[in-house]
């Protein structure tokens, strides 16, 4: 199975970003005291280490969850343009500076599929693309695969793209500036590029922050149905969560309203009735040990989050994955969200080098022995009202034992919320 790692993020005048921000998803190396706690992968990137987990810290507003958009959104609404209208909807400038209001913005993507490292760079306006290059790494060897600027392509690998294949791109570029070189490619069929098109699709595609729809218990419950062994592991997570459960029925059952199906036995939406749905409840134990099913409505939030989580983390754990969450907190137990670190810095359980990256205000995991100096950023605003991200392992006085939370509290740091005088409010009330 294709392995897929993120090392490196870049992106300039993009939401709240105005200058160019740098995010590393790689550990660096004086900081790396428990090296077995990384992901390797020495053909692609050597010696270098990637981190299992990173966490974004800032206040309201700083711009956190914008980081999860520059992917979950901006790439993403790149990807599958051929067969779509003209749009650059996803130009979505830095609006606070008369300079940047109709200037480019820039994306750029570095990140693993098994033993090669590619990155992905593109620089686009409301027009369209004006630069696209995709490069390929093995260690300290760099292949141009191509290099774009707006609809003509100045560099091109010959042993990849014949000169068919260049004439149909930028005759398509001429007419749809704002469609990927990547995506256009894709259409001829080349099993290179659509290796590298999937990795970046799984990139983009791994975000959520959102309560999980009918569709997705049912999908779930119908994959835990045939799936004995994946089941079988999702139990034993449930039981390890303390959260009263103690096993997990599925049921398939037909029923004649719409507004109950999710997925139709045809697999092609909606059909006429009767529809299929796959039940999902959940066994406890009450007085003397009898047993009770409740249904996931009669289960909590926090129980239904857990449940989502599961659902993603369980074959990312095994096969790898890369898992972008908005709000982590939400409905999630402090010691839950620890444990879940403490699960994807494991290497005997993250056998398949998963990355989990997140933002949170919870600060009880701000802890060297839950999170490493290197899986902590901050992201802040500036007095021009610019988003600005940085790494803990900035601060260069931080010493071995160091409390991370109380030096965050303190705001030695930054990234907090700095709030006026409780005095100042209660005159303005009171005037």
């Amino acid at each position: 199975m294709t392995k897929v790692n993120l090392l490196r993020l870049r992106f300039a005048n993009i939401l709240s970003f105005k200058d160019e921000q740098e995010i590393f998803f790689t550990a660096e190396s004086k900081y790396t005291n428990t090296p077995t706690n990384y992901i390797r992968n020495e053909k692609a990137i050597g010696e270098e280490l990637i981190t299992p987990v990173t966490a974004f810290y800032g206040a309201n507003a700083s711009g956190k969850s914008n980081i999860l958009y520059v992917l979950a959104v901006i790439l993403r609404s790149f990807l599958g343009k051929p067969y779509q209208k003209f749009s650059m909807d996803n130009y979505r400038p830095f609006k606070l500076h008369d300079e940047t209001i109709n200037e480019p913005s820039f994306l750029e993507i570095d990140f693993c599929i098994d033993a090669l490292r590619y990155i992905l760079s593109l620089t686009f306006d409301k027009s369209g693309i004006l630069k696209e290059q995709l490069n390929e790494y093995q260690l300290k060897s760099k292949k141009v695969i191509y290099s774009r600027e707006n609809n003509k392509l100045i560099k091109f690998n010959k042993d990849i793209i014949s000169k068919f294949d260049l004439q149909f791109t930028e005759d398509t570029l001429s007419k749809r500036p704002d469609i990927l070189v990547l995506d256009i490619l894709d259409t001829k069929g080349l099993a290179y590029i659509h290796s590298i098109l999937s990795a970046v699709t799984i990139i983009s595609k791994t975000a959520f922050g959102f309560p999980p729809t009918k569709d997705f218990f049912n999908s779930f419950a119908e994959e835990m149905l045939n799936n004995k062994q994946l089941k079988e592991k999702f139990v034993k997570f449930m039981q390890y969560a303390d959260l009263g459960i103690t096993d997990v029925y599925i049921e398939k059952v037909s029923s004649p309203h719409p507004d109950a199906i999710v997925l139709s036995e045809t697999g092609t939406g909606t059909v006429p009735g009767p529809y299929t749905i796959y039940k999902m409840s959940f066994e406890h134990k009450g007085k003397d040990g009898k047993k009770y099913l409740l249904d996931l409505n009669s289960e909590s939030e926090g129980t239904r989050q857990f449940v989502t989580f599961m659902r993603y983390f369980i074959p990312g754990l095994l096969d790898g994955g890369i898992f972008f969450i908005d709000e982590i907190d939400k409905n999630i137990h402090s010691m839950m969200l620890a444990k879940l670190i403490e699960i994807f810095n494991n290497p005997n359980i993250n056998k398949g080098g998963a990355q989990l990256i997140f933002n949170t205000h919870d600060t009880s995991i701000l802890k060297s022995d839950i999170l490493k100096r290197d899986e902590i950023w901050f992201v802040e605003k500036n007095e021009e009202g610019c988003s600005e991200v940085y790494p803990l392992t900035e601060f260069k006085s931080i010493r071995e034992g160091f409390n991370y939370e109380k030096g965050y509290l303190e705001g030695r740091f930054g990234a907090i919320p700095y709030l006026g005088d409780i005095k100042e409010l209660e005159a303005i009330l009171n005037a």
